[in-house]
């Protein structure tokens, strides 16, 4: 049996025996792509070849790219784990052409891989071309020898697109037949009706897409100059069929994640309906990872809120496994010992990836319980109707944490329907799905195209490294946007912000405001401040680019800093802090890395005394150019989450560190003149943040705080180094009034607590209910409301409320004697009544809390809580 290791190289090899390059994969995380949350294809990375914005030194193609569909046009979420064979993550197998080889080639070479590399029978395959594309069909059938019936023709199913936008054009997948399935003999008369029907027995194995085409945003097309191929073979797929199996999930990829699960939980796996949360997990645990892994970071908007609901969506599958703690991260060493050897990024990352994802399920697990709690009893309510309320779905979300979608996926395993139109009046704005959105012009934009199809062909060169004016020529450009031949001007990438300054011709002077790169394009975005372009404009044009010099050096500090900052952490923290973004500007810099915990002032002090070391001993740089896997090897950091190519930028100071970089840089170290950390803080679950200034910001800084040290010793009348002690002095002196208050205030809540009974409604069995509306409170002081009620009342129910900035707090006590008889629960009451204020809520059966959002509800609110105490006691 062929091992998934070895079915992957085979496809790579056999590629590359005819001549196509091998391009490692690029992080799921798609860099400067606004149009996508995910890599979702192969061919994402070589989007802008296929819009003629960008070029290779190649113009074919192989590898095998990790991918993620969770989201947009490209979305298998929903039944992953129901069928055999879609995934969230998986691997895509893709060989291209770039205006080289066509359908015949891409036909022809895929049919030969399958029948006679990795022997499948052809009487299980068949191919679907577009309904329009007879050159394909006669390739088939003059080509190949697959049998001319087995050639069947779809619209829309044989035309890809990677998105809303982008590149696009027909194509032919080609399918296998895995055999009888229960009750499929009407599928054997016609395979048709079973290709393209999410059937577990009809599979696509290959997509051959022939690139023709740009969809705009307008939703036409438009031809592209050049026709490229591109083709996707699911690894999963492929690795099932070769070894065998029915489903995916009984490879070699997925059996040791579903094996390890099965040790964790103490649940054997079975196939079938059964087998479901074992496969769901297996699946959500290498999205996780590799999402993790590639830069995306647990939270509530665009790829941040994807990753957080995967996650919640497996540790709801966790407890129907009965495992109730964090599970999921346990098995990431698992994912890594499958895949590192191929990817090895998860291996520098798995500790990274296990402690967010540990956090995640301890944060999230705390209100899971109670979710499902409540859900169950939602359920219940719903069967009537067939329809769960979208309140009741919005309080799972927004007091739980339940994405929408799973609880959806809950009410579908009861057969019911969620009210979504309701949960998203509801929503008012809370979740933004939104996707991040550069300042770049995209490849979408009227003015890129424009500017793009006018300079095509001709090679734009970036020469600001060592030269701030050019005297050069304008070959582009509109109202807004110049394009030059050549530039001093350093177009936004890496972390770093773009330069400034100034173009000047004949009659004109041109402000740059900002710098953008797509592909091979450097776009000067800003304003005309005199003149405008000739008219009419025939490029070229003489101009002079003359950069803000002033602004540059102080960035090139910052970004050398960012280096030195960078080694300094390795140093002092371990090689786990590594890069997890950067942002150089002229006024500061800002450093993300991996680290879970904060860094303690001592060892921010001797990052800072080891940076600026480095500075007094004034070390050289050395820039230099070298193939990646050279530089690499020589000890060289690639950065996290940058795109290389074949030959890259080592910038090395001299004795201290080497990376991968594209900046700007000083000559010597000494040129920064002094480092300042100003602030240590969390970004993200595993990701910290650090801030600083160099040069003279950096001694303004120093200064600045040392004066205001220094008169606050003066106003306290200490002596220097004594400060410290002295406010240490007064925050205890301040904590002991803080419990003295707390006190005070705690002895006058009895007070108004035994007031209030005596104003109490009187039930049957001596039963008092307190509904009660207090101004000004804040929430723990209403809990402390409910504590002393529940101390001081034998058997009973109350209600407090107050509004605090047109919202709405409620807490709920019951008394045990009613929680242990089963008669009332507090977390049942304060939802109820909280709907009626436009809220929602929950939480413990003897004490609850909840919100509302409608002021004005206020007082029917409680005034509902006697007759609902009643109502729920006669039930």
């Amino acid at each position: 049996m062929r091992k998934a290791g070895e079915i992957r190289a085979e496809f790579i090899d056999f590629f590359k025996a005819r001549d196509h390059a091998f391009v490692p994969s690029t992080p799921v995380v798609p860099a400067g792509d606004p149009t996508l949350l995910f890599v979702n294809a192969g061919m994402v990375q070589f989007k802008d070849v296929f819009l003629g914005t960008g070029t290779r030194n190649y113009t074919r193609a192989v590898n095998s790219q990790k991918c993620i569909r969770v989201s947009g046009k490209h979305n298998d979420l929903e039944v992953v784990g129901l069928d055999t064979y879609h995934h969230t993550f998986f691997e895509m197998l893709g060989n291209w052409s770039f205006g080289d080889y066509g359908k015949e080639e891409a036909i022809v070479w895929a049919w030969e891989l399958l029948t006679e590399v990795w022997g499948l029978s052809k009487d299980r395959l068949y191919a679907t071309i577009h309904l329009e594309d007879d050159e394909a069909e006669g390739i088939w059938r003059s080509h190949t020898d697959l049998i001319p019936e087995r050639i069947f023709r779809f619209d829309k199913d044989n035309f890809w697109e990677m998105g809303d936008v982008g590149p696009c054009g027909p194509c032919s997948e080609i399918h296998i037949d895995l055999g009888l399935e229960p009750g499929g003999a009407a599928l054997a008369a016609d395979p048709k009706t079973g290709i393209n029907s999410g059937s577990d027995r009809f599979v696509e194995l290959w997509n051959l897409v022939f690139i023709r085409f740009e969809r705009l945003p307008d939703s036409s097309l438009v031809p592209l100059k050049q026709t490229h191929v591109d083709t996707g073979m699911g690894f999963e797929r492929i690795c099932a069929v070769l070894q065998g199996k029915s489903s995916n999930f009984e490879t070699d990829i997925f059996l040791p994640l579903i094996e390890r699960l099965s040790e964790i939980s103490g649940v054997d796996y079975e196939g079938g309906a059964k087998g479901t949360a074992h496969r769901v997990i297996a699946d959500h645990v290498r999205m996780l990872t590799f999402a993790l892994a590639d830069g995306a970071i647990p939270s509530n908007e665009g790829r941040g809120y994807v990753v957080r609901r995967i996650l919640r969506r497996a540790a709801r599958f966790g407890r129907e496994l009965g495992v109730r703690g964090p599970f999921i991260y346990r098995i990431v060493s698992t994912v890594v010992d499958l895949m590192g050897k191929a990817y090895p990024e998860i291996v520098k990352r798995a500790q990274h990836v296990s402690q967010v994802i540990k956090a995640e399920e301890e944060s999230f697990g705390v209100t899971l319980d109670r979710g499902l709690e409540l859900f169950e009893n939602v359920a219940l309510a719903a069967e009537k109707t067939g329809i769960v309320d979208g309140r009741d779905a919005f309080t799972l979300y927004d007091t739980y944490g339940f994405p929408l979608d799973l609880t959806v996926m809950m009410a579908r395993e009861r057969n019911l329907k969620v009210d979504k139109e309701q949960f998203d009046s509801l929503m008012q704005g809370q979740r933004t799905l939104s996707r991040a959105r550069g300042k770049f012009i995209t490849p979408e934009s009227e003015d890129f195209k424009g500017l793009a199809d006018s300079v095509k062909g001709k090679a734009i060169h970036f020469v600001g490294y060592d030269r701030h004016t050019v005297e050069t020529e304008l070959i582009g450009g509109n109202e807004k946007n110049l394009v030059l031949d050549q530039t001093p001007f350093y177009a936004e990438g890496g972390g770093q912000v773009a330069d400034q300054g100034v173009i000047k011709g004949e009659g004109f002077k041109f402000l740059v405001k900002d710098v953008q790169r797509s592909g091979d394009l450097i776009l000067h975005l800003g304003e005309f401040a005199e003149g405008g372009l000739p008219s009419p404009f025939k490029p070229p044009v003489e101009v002079k680019a003359e950069i803000d010099l002033e602004r540059r050096l102080a960035t090139a500090r910052n970004h050398t800093a960012t280096h030195l900052l960078h080694r300094a952490l390795l140093q002092e923290l371990g090689e786990s802090a590594t890069q997890a973004g950067s942002f150089v500007s002229p006024d500061y810099l800002r450093f993300d890395f991996h680290h879970y915990e904060k860094v303690a002032e001592e060892l921010l002090l001797a990052i800072e005394k080891k940076v600026n070391a480095q500075i007094r001993t004034n070390r050289p740089l050395v820039v230099s150019e070298t193939d990646y896997e050279k530089a690499v090897a020589q000890g060289a950091l690639a950065l996290f989450g940058e795109k290389y190519e074949s030959r890259v930028r080592v910038v090395e100071v001299q004795g201290f560190s080497k990376e991968l970089c594209g900046g700007t840089h000083v000559s010597s170290t000494g040129q920064i003149g002094s480092f300042v950390i100003t602030a240590e803080t969390s970004v993200a679950t595993g990701i910290r943040r650090i801030e600083a200034f160099t040069g003279e910001r950096a001694t303004d800084y120093l200064l600045q705080r040392s004066h205001i040290v220094s008169e606050i010793e003066r106003m306290f009348s200490v002596k220097p180094g004594e400060i410290f002690e002295r406010f240490s002095s007064l925050i205890e002196t301040q904590k002991t009034l803080s419990r003295e208050l707390a006190q005070f205030k705690g002895q006058v809540q009895k007070a108004q607590v035994d007031d209030l009974l005596k104003e109490a409604e009187s039930l049957p069995d001596g039963l008092k209910v307190v509904g009660k509306v207090l101004e000004n409170f804040e929430m723990e002081e209403l809990k402390g409301m409910g504590d002393s009620f529940r101390e001081k009342c034998p058997s009973g129910a109350a209600l407090f409320a107050s509004e605090k900035d047109r919202k709405i707090i409620f807490v709920c006590a019951v008394t045990d004697d009613l929680v242990s008889g089963g008669k009332l629960k507090a977390g049942e009451l304060v939802s109820r009544i909280a709907r009626i204020a436009g809220g929602g809520g929950g939480g413990r059966d003897h004490l609850a809390t909840a919100g509302g959002k409608r002021p004005e509800k206020l007082d029917e609110a409680v005034s509902a809580f006697v007759p609902l105490v009643r109502e729920m006691l006669s039930q």
